[in-house]
């Protein structure tokens, strides 16, 4: 099993493909998050069960350690780049 390394244990080439991979569960779990959002919003208005709609409000919580990930990659990048210069 590979272990996991500090962000800023990894190279430039390891980070930037963590970048790409990052945004790009991002853009998958937004788009399955925006489906079952919609699907959600609309079962609690069709069966009058307003629960479901704050369900889908929860999904948000879900998506907030991804986009933190993707932050603190970006930092690294930068911060890699400003002591080059």
């Amino acid at each position: 099993m590979a272990e996991n390394k500090v962000l800023s244990q990894l190279t430039n080439e390891e980070l930037n493909k963590k970048k790409k991979q990052s945004i790009g569960v991002m853009i998958s779990f937004g788009i399955v998050m925006f489906i079952a959002i919609v699907v959600l919003v609309y079962l609690s208005f069709k069966t009058k069960k307003y629960a479901l709609s704050g369900i889908a409000a929860s999904l948000f919580c879900v998506f907030i350690p991804i986009y933190v990930n993707n932050i603190q990659i970006n930092q690294e990048l930068k911060s890699r780049q400003s002591k080059k210069d």
